[in-house]
């Protein structure tokens, strides 16, 4: 074990409650336990959780800090470079986006293709470079950005160094899929590494299941197919003559939508195969040429990219198991494969690993996070904020609501009121998250008809990050803007609104999911896991509440901000939504939103 000596703990003091979760997480780490640590922004959570794991961390061992924000790389990576000389991490992100050829701007899995068949041929991999780079590396903490540009000069492949440097390295800062998906294995071959070496920190992990889930979701439509019949006609004729006769069966299809079973579509496939130029060929066959055909295209064009879509569907499609949902809808004809269950993927994982701490400023409640990825045992911990109580107030209001049963314009004209109540009674800059795009939409219409004392600037969901960063320092040259934005985006969840450029947060409805036969699926699948209403808390209820506690976390970033979180949705104040929120969420009905604002600020 690893003494702490001088310069470990990276900063002179230590903060209110980050002494406690240090050795919350120290005790998890030697213990081979798995900490949910709901702790507040402030808390110093990078710093503390890094120390503990360096000084639980045995030799053999090795630290991964997951998180899945480019943000977070550099606070993790800035940690390090802070702590005791001896303390070395090395920070990957996806090979794809390390890589410096022009190839790394083809899709993934052509990309994947390439590296492993021509990589050796084009990049230096294994000469005397590779060796001065990773020795480098070794000595000095680099931000990924500095080891690509390193590694660039001397024509050596960048994620390979990294890799090759991380057997020797005490902490690797990447992505979840490194622990949390089908490229463990080959990563932790690579690295010398068993599943049981890994000491695991996840950062934001309220975002882990759903990530998790991702890995499996596909569709398929008919547009998808007619693209990639018109890709495949000319090149491969018999392999277009199966896309066509899938589209004809696609379209003879009249039912509703609704989940189906695997067969279901099997039958179209088996169908399809029955004629055409690819009468009596085995679908496995098939694909095989299916994964070649559109390997080929989309070298020459990664637009081309629908017959290879064709094919990651059916890779998905053939996984098997009731924590994996099937659907299809109609208009266009589409069929959909996902996961329901992430403990699927994630339980063995946590049972194996030598001590985990997974964090965030909303991991409530743990005992949910606790059976969505299979952690048997977990120790469940809440932190207190080290802000000052009195820079924060929230209020709840009792006269609006977004239920989709008292929407109309009256509705969206009582919010706009409200929102030029708050917003030309206080100074600053006001922050307005909806759940939808189209709330946020319908209600700055109406704001158009009240007297607005600031600028108005409404978030588009086709922003590049460029453009959400350039939205965010105008926030900081003008405190004179109401943002209107969605619960859920990057808006309200991904951007750290620091120097308190948000005097005012405003959450604008509860943000349940849409009804879907996917939501409904999977509240069955946990109704019959976990009982009834876990069924419909953890498939309904606290994601949405879990997004409110993520928009109204962007007001107070530091002890020196301060600010109003104002719930503009009288189901708030329902004790169904009110109890189920953290105790440090607390908030009173107001009576008069002008004054509520002119006597806090």
């Amino acid at each position: 074990m690893k003494d702490e000596g001088p310069g470990l703990f990276p900063f002179k003091d230590v903060r209110d409650g980050q002494k406690e979760f240090m050795d919350d997480s120290e005790r998890a780490f030697s213990q081979g336990k798995v900490l949910l640590a709901h702790a507040p922004t402030g808390i110093g959570k990078t710093a503390a959780v890094l120390t503990s794991a360096v000084k639980s961390k045995t030799e053999n061992k090795k630290i991964f800090f997951l998180t899945s924000k480019q943000s977070q790389h550099r606070i993790a990576i800035d940690t390090v470079q802070s702590m005791s000389s001896s303390i070395n991490a090395i920070d990957i992100i996806a090979k794809q986006h390390m890589c410096p050829r022009e190839e790394s701007k083809l899709p993934y899995p052509v990309f994947e293709k390439f590296c492993s068949e021509k990589g050796k041929q084009y990049c230096n991999l294994y000469n005397r470079k590779m060796k001065d780079v990773s020795n480098q590396l070794k000595e000095d903490t680099l931000h990924v950005h500095e080891i690509v540009e390193m590694c660039s000069s001397k024509n050596v492949c960048p994620h390979k160094a990294a890799l090759e440097t991380g057997k020797y390295a005490d902490i690797i800062v990447c992505d979840y899929n490194y622990i949390f998906s089908d490229i463990r294995d080959q990563i932790l071959e690579q690295l010398g590494l068993a599943i049981d070496d890994c000491l695991v920190i996840v950062d934001e992990a309220h975002n882990l299941p759903d990530r998790v889930r991702g890995h499996l979701e596909e569709t398929i439509s008919t547009q998808v197919l007619q693209e990639a019949h018109g890709l495949l006609n000319m090149s491969d004729p018999s392999l277009a003559s199966f896309i066509k006769r899938l589209v004809m069966e696609f379209e003879e299809l009249d039912i509703q939508e609704q989940p189906i079973e695997k067969e279901f579509l099997d039958g179209i496939v088996d169908d399809a195969l029955k004629g055409g130029l690819i009468h009596g060929k085995e679908f496995d066959t098939l694909l095989k040429e299916l994964e070649q055909a559109a390997s080929r295209l989309v070298e020459d064009d990664p637009a081309a990219s629908a017959p290879w879509r064709v094919f990651s569907f059916f890779t998905k499609w053939n996984n098997e198991g009731p924590e994996i949902f099937r659907g299809y809808r109609p208009n266009p004809p589409t069929f959909q494969v996902g996961l329901l269950d992430p403990a699927y993927m994630t339980g063995d994982i946590f049972s194996q690993i030598s001590g985990a701490v997974l964090m965030s400023g909303t991991l409530h409640p743990g005992e949910m996070y606790a059976d969505l990825l299979g952690i048997d045992r977990p120790m469940i911990k809440r932190y207190d904020s080290p802000f000052p109580e009195k820079n924060r107030k929230m209020i709840s209001v009792n006269n609006l609501t977004t239920s989709y049963k008292e929407r109309g314009l009256h509705m969206y004209q009582a919010f706009a009121n409200s929102i030029s109540d708050v917003a030309n009674n206080v100074q600053g800059n006001v922050a307005v998250f909806f759940p939808s795009y189209n709330l946020m939409e319908k209600v700055s219409n109406r704001l158009e008809l009240v007297h607005l004392d600031k600028d108005l600037i409404l978030e588009d969901r086709r922003y590049s990050k460029w453009e959400k960063e350039r939205l965010v320092d105008s926030l900081k040259r003008s405190e004179n803007n109401v943002l209107m934005g969605v619960q859920g985006g990057s808006l309200s969840e991904g951007v750290d609104y620091e120097d308190n450029i948000l005097s005012v947060v405003i959450i604008a409805g509860i943000p349940f999911p849409p009804p879907s036969i996917e939501l409904d699926s999977l509240q069955d699948y946990y109704t019959e896991k976990f009982g009834e209403q876990k069924g419909f808390d953890y498939a309904r209820v606290y994601p949405a509440l879990n997004r409110v506690q993520q928009a109204a976390g962007r007001c107070i970033r530091s002890k020196y901000d301060k600010g109003l979180i104002v719930l503009m949705d009288k189901r708030f104040n329902y004790d169904m939504y009110k109890n189920k929120m953290p105790d440090d969420f607390d908030y009173d009905i107001a009576d008069d939103l002008r004054s509520e604002c002119e006597e806090f600020f």
